[in-house]
This record gives structure tokens, C-alpha cells and sequence, in this order.
């Protein structure tokens, strides 16, 4: 300390020769103000450190980061200053005291002992009583003139340091900014026994010295958003090595033994391990309300709500085979043409995966009969709504894992409302949109003992919902944010194309996958233009958080109150909110969606406020349509340099 002290009184010393020393309070307490300024800008070397070293590693902070992040805010907010601030008053106290004072000389010790204007002698004005003694109220001067230089002015500075290191940590984690604040504040009370006057010129100087850290910090810049999304994406799994041997498909040499094919491999995979517990399927009616298995990924029930009232129809013909989507029970004569295929042209080329073709009328894909052995493996239970079952089993013919949906009851109206399930997901070709593979007859298996009636064949998506990411791992960066939202804006455009509404974009619809690709599911309250509607009067199918103003109060359900879903779904990927916020009930819900109560919860900061605004708007007319809403994110991404198939990452920001 008294080497630290002996190079504070000589920089006092030459700081004091550049000020007149007669104008008051005099040289030395303008040069403590100098050098105070200098003591605030410590803070600012520890936030341009920060800021330049986060545009290497971006905003994940692990432990060792974390570490630095908080040694650096305490070392230059903190401990430095409070040395500085102890060794000044060391050598006021000293000359206060009338002895020697380490690194100044006779006369300037003479000349610190002068009397200016009506202070009196600077070492006495300086150097004397201490800042705990100056808090008192017998001296109503001295104690206003601590309260206001003592208190008021170290909050200012504690709140230009913190300004300072929110610069540094932008588009990250801002929580390690109070290992800046918080050390600047504690000053007050570690420098209680430094003399007063002093430490008042002291924390003048601070303080400027901290506003213009804010200046300088600014200029340092932030991290690029490359960098941010490239921390905060979780490593790819390992490629699995692919098996040695000849392909399945590569031509056999005369003599040498047939490779079995990839389905073939499977089912005798299957067939070798160990026998695991039956999968039982009750015959009578289940709840409605049952709960999803656990580990339950990709795909979720279908709709949450089916037709009251409805009566037993007549059952399905027991032929074997897929079921034709245009009739309730197989024909022999049905055409095998698959129906065609589209592309919507929001989606770039680099983002189609291959798609594989639909095989949805009789004859197209033959089911194997029981004396042939089971077509499908039942895996376990993915999840129960109001209206079915989603079975997560492999499908020998294909050769992978799918999800297959089944009703609870296969009377005539959940039959009917199968096959227009089917036919909407079988309508749309989008690589954002959940695939559907066949429609077959449970009867016409043995694999689905147990299962009833129409049964849907398709893509399994593993995954987790958008509602539980955000949940779990906290909002989306807006890059992430502008990916889903382009991405599903495609799949609803391309499904729309078709004449297919989905009626339901939420949250809990939109599946992302460990590859940060999200996916549009459930087409279980789909309806294609002309179809029966299942809603009765007064009942409005949809989630009442996520539901478009106009169909709240009964409008028929448009390409624009999709839009509209999708934008609010977005708006809760940004904040963890619904735009209208929660409500407590259903009813409450539906009835702020028909009245188009106030977005309360809108997101405050981001790039897609404007386009959130207008695609929220209440009247349908003036919302931007999903391809004007796909080419202005498509354009925002070019323009910050971010790929369009990036992977989609949560947690990244809080608003």
C-alpha cells in the first residue's frame, strides 16, 4: 500500500501542477477529481475486455467463463478502485497529520498545506475526518453535502458501470453485469474510514469517468450473431459408422448367396432380441384425458376435442389391404395412382429433403398378410387426446419407425374424420410439414391386435414441442425466431395451395427436431373447403390462446387466421407468452379472442415487431399474407448474414 500511495502522491503532484492553484477549492482537490476520473474508467477496461473477448466465444458462459466474467467485473469495479480510493487517502491523511508523505517533496508538501479560498489548508480540507463521521446530522452543511456527494453520487456511478457492462454482454446473458454494479456500490461502504473530502472529489471524478466508459464500451462492439448462434447450438450427435459389408441394393454375383434387403435386416433384428412386455389396447371407449406416455417425442395426439353426439356407423370391410381416402372401406378396383405431388415455392431448394412418395390407394403398397408374417411392431403409446391414439411403432415395409394414429372409437364420424385427416397431410408435400406415408385397416394386420378402424401411417418426428423448448431452455433469438417462422409460413402456404386449412397452429404443434428443424403437426382438426365441419353451434374448434379474432366470433377459419395463429405462436416463441397473455379457463380465452382484446404481451425487443404488429392485426384484410411474410424473414436473414436452413435454438435471449 505505501508503494501504491508513493505513486499516487507524485501523479497528484503533476496533475496538480496543470491546475491553477488558486482557484478554489484548490490545485489538489481538482486534481483529485483528475484522478478519479482515471480510477472511473478502471470498469471500463474490464467491459472492453469483456466486449472483445465475447466476439471470439460468442454467449455461452460455462463455468471457466463464468469465472473470468466475474473475477474481471469484482478485480476492475471493485478491488482496484478501493485500492486506489485507500491509497489517495493514505496520503491526505499523512499531510493532514503533519508528518512525511512517501513521494512528494518539502515543498510540495508546503505548498498542499496552503490555504484557498475559505476551505483553509488543503491537507486539513482533504485529508481530515472520515466519510462514516461526515454522515452526521449535527452539521446540517456537512451532512446535506455527504448525503448528496457520499450517497447520490456513487448510485449514479454504480448505474453508468452497470450501463457499461449491459453494452458488453449484448445479444448474451446479462446476469454476470452485476459483478460490475454491485463491487461499485460496495465502495460506499469499504471506503467508510478514507477521509471524507477526498473521497468526495474522488467519486466526482468516478463518475464522469464511468459515463464516458459508456462511450467508449459502445464503440467496442458486439459479438456478430453468427458467433452467438454458433455457441448456443449443441454439438451434433456422432454419426453412427455405417456397417461393412455389400449394399442391400448392389447386384449379386451368379452363385452367391441373396443379401437380405434393409426391412428384411430389421424385422429379423427384432425378431432375435429379447420378448418385451404385450402392449395391451383396451376394446372399450378410454378417457379422453389420458395422459402421455413417457418419453412421448415427435408427434402428438390428434385434436383435443371430437363431435358430441355422434352414433356407431356401419363397420369397415375386412379385406385386407391399404383404404382408399375417398371411401370408408377398400375397393378391389380402386386405382393405384398415388394423387399428385406439390412444392410450395417459399421453400428454397437447398431446404427440400427427399420426400417420400404417399402410397394411399388400394393396391399401391399390399400389406403383408398374417400367414406372412406382420406388417407393423408396436413400440409403445406416443400420446392420447379427445379423438385417438398415436402409436410409435416400425413399419417392416418401410423399414423405419412411424407413428401410427388410430381413433378411440371407429364409428362413422371419427372414420370420416380419419380420412380427412389423411387426405390433407396426403395433399401437402412441404419439407416443414409432417409427412403421411398409408391408410390401412387395423384388421388388415396382424402387428395392430387391438387397434379398431382406420389407422394412419406416418412420419415420426422426434423432438420436442416449441411450447416445451421455450419452457424448458427459455426464448428464441430472433434468427431462430425469423427460421421457425419462415419455415411453418412455407408449410401452411403450401397446405393452403392445396385448399387445406389447419385451424390449430400453436406451440405445442410445432415440433422441433434434434436437427433444429421445425415441423408442423396435427392436421386433426384440418378441413378441406367443402367438407363437413365438426364444430356445433357455438363450438369452436382450436386453442383460444392462439385463436384468430374473427373465428373467435365465428367467422369461418381463412388462410389469414392461419397467419394469424403462426404469428402468435411466434410472438410466444419471443417472450414465453401468449400475445394476449394467459387466461385462467377456456371461456375467458375465447372470449378475449373474440372481443381482439389488447396484445399485452407482445415482445418488446426484437427485428420482428413490425411484422408481428401487422400480421396481428384484427381485421384479416390487413395482414400480410404467409408468402409476403416468407420472403420479408427470408430477406432479414440474408441481410444479417444467417443462413435460411439454419437449426433453430432456445434460450438465447429474455424480454
Amino acid at each position: 500500500m505505501d508503494v501504491l500511495a508513493s505513486l499516487l502522491a507524485g501523479l497528484l503532484n503533476a496533475l496538480r501542477a496543470q491546475v491553477g492553484s488558486d482557484i478554489c477549492p484548490g490545485g489538489w482537490a481538482w486534481a483529485t477529481s483528475a484522478l478519479g476520473v482515471a480510477i472511473g474508467l478502471l470498469p471500463t477496461v474490464g467491459t472492453i475486455g469483456v466486449a472483445v473477448w465475447r466476439r471470439r466465444i460468442g454467449s455461452r458462459y460455462g463455468v471457466a467463463e463464468a469465472t473470468v466474467l466475474a473475477a474481471t467485473g469484482v478485480l476492475t469495479a471493485g478491488v482496484l478502485p478501493l485500492l486506489a480510493f485507500t491509497a489517495v487517502g493514505q496520503v491526505f491523511s499523512a499531510a493532514a497529520a503533519g508528518g512525511s508523505v512517501p513521494g512528494l517533496t518539502s515543498g510540495a508538501v508546503r505548498n498542499l498545506n496552503t490555504e484557498v479560498c475559505f476551505v483553509g489548508p488543503q491537507s486539513t480540507y482533504l485529508g481530515s475526518g472520515s466519510v462514516g463521521a461526515a454522515f452526521d446530522p449535527a452539521d446540517p452543511v456537512r451532512f446535506g453535502t455527504a448525503v448528496l456527494l457520499l450517497g447520490l453520487v456513487p448510485v449514479f456511478a454504480a448505474l453508468f458501470v452497470a450501463a457499461q457492462a449491459r453494452l458488453a454482454l449484448r445479444r448474451g446473458p446479462r446476469w454476470p453485469a452485476k459483478f460490475f454494479w454491485l463491487p461499485t456500490l460496495a465502495l460506499t461502504v469499504f471506503t467508510a474510514r478514507t477521509p471524507a473530502g477526498a473521497t468526495e472529489h474522488l467519486w466526482v471524478g468516478f463518475t464522469a469517468g464511468a459515463f464516458l466508459g459508456i462511450v467508449l464500451t459502445a464503440m467496442a462492439g458486439a459479438p456478430s450473431r453468427e458467433v452467438v448462434r454458433r455457441s448456443l447450438t449443441p454439438p451434433e450427435p456422432p454419426r453412427r459408422p455405417r456397417p461393412a459389408g455389400p449394399r442391400a441394393d448392389a447386384p449379386q454375383r451368379a452363385g452367391a448367396a441373396a443379401v437380405p434387403n434393409l426391412a428384411d435386416r430389421l424385422a429379423e433384428r427384432f425378431a432375435a432380441r429379447d420378448p418385451e412386455p404385450p402392449v395391451e389396447v383396451p376394446r372399450q371407449r378410454t378417457d379422453a384425458a389420458s395422459t402421455p406416455a413417457p418419453g412421448s417425442t415427435a408427434v402428438s395426439a390428434p385434436g383435443s376435442s371430437s363431435a358430441p353426439g355422434s352414433t356407431s356407423g356401419p363397420g369397415l370391410a375386412a379385406t385386407p389391404g391399404p383404404v382408399p381416402l375417398g371411401a370408408r372401406a377398400p375397393s378391389a378396383n380402386a386405382p393405384s395412382a398415388p394423387p399428385p405431388s406439390t412444392q410450395s415455392a417459399v421453400v428454397p431448394p437447398s431446404a427440400r429433403p427427399p420426400v417420400y412418395p404417399p402410397t394411399l390407394v388400394a393396391g399401391a403398397m399390399p400389406t403383408r398378410g398374417p400367414g406372412r408374417g406382420a406388417r407393423f411392431h408396436l413400440i409403445r403409446r406416443l400420446g392420447s387426446g379427445g379423438f385417438g391414439r398415436v402409436w410409435l411403432a416400425h413399419d417392416h415395409r418401410l423399414g423405419q419407425t412411424v407413428a401410427l394414429k388410430s381413433a378411440h372409437a371407429p364409428d362413422a364420424e371419427t372414420e370420416q374424420r380419419i380420412q380427412r385427416e389423411a387426405a390433407a397431410l396426403s395433399a401437402v408435400r412441404h419439407p416443414n410439414c409432417v409427412r403421411i406415408h398409408d391408410l390401412v385397416h387395423a384388421g388388415s394386420d396382424p402387428g395392430l391386435v387391438g387397434l379398431e378402424g382406420l389407422v394412419i401411417v406416418m412420419e415420426h418426428v422426434e423432438g420436442m414441442s416449441l411450447g416445451q423448448l421455450v419452457h424448458e431452455r427459455g426464448p428464441l433469438d430472433d434468427v431462430s425466431a425469423a427460421r421457425v417462422w419462415a419455415g411453418i409460413a412455407g408449410a401452411l402456404d403450401a397446405a393452403h395451395q392445396r385448399g387445406v386449412l389447419h385451424r390449430d397452429v400453436k406451440p405445442g404443434n410445432v415440433i422441433v427436431d434434434p436437427g433444429g428443424l421445425a415441423h408442423l403437426i396435427d392436421f386433426g382438426i384440418a378441413r378441406r373447403t367443402g367438407d363437413v365441419t365438426l364444430t356445433m353451434a357455438g363450438f369452436v374448434l382450436g386453442t383460444p390462446d392462439y385463436l384468430a379474432p374473427e373465428v373467435a366470433a365465428g367467422s369461418a377459419a381463412s388462410p389469414a387466421s392461419d397467419a394469424w395463429q403462426l404469428a402468435a405462436t411466434i410472438s410466444y416463441a419471443l417472450t414465453g407468452f401468449p400475445p394476449r397473455g394467459g387466461h385462467a379457463d377456456a371461456l375467458s380465452g375465447l372470449r378475449a379472442a373474440a372481443v381482439g382484446a389488447k396484445l399485452t404481451h407482445l415482445p418488446r425487443r426484437t427485428a420482428h415487431l413490425p411484422l408481428l404488429k401487422a400480421a396481428l392485426k384484427t381485421d384479416p384484410a390487413r395482414r400480410p399474407d404467409l408468402l409476403t411474410a416468407h420472403r420479408a424473414l427470408e430477406e432479414w436473414l440474408r441481410r444479417n448474414g444467417t443462413p435460411f436452413d439454419g437449426p433453430v435454438a432456445a434460450g438465447l435471449s429474455r424480454r
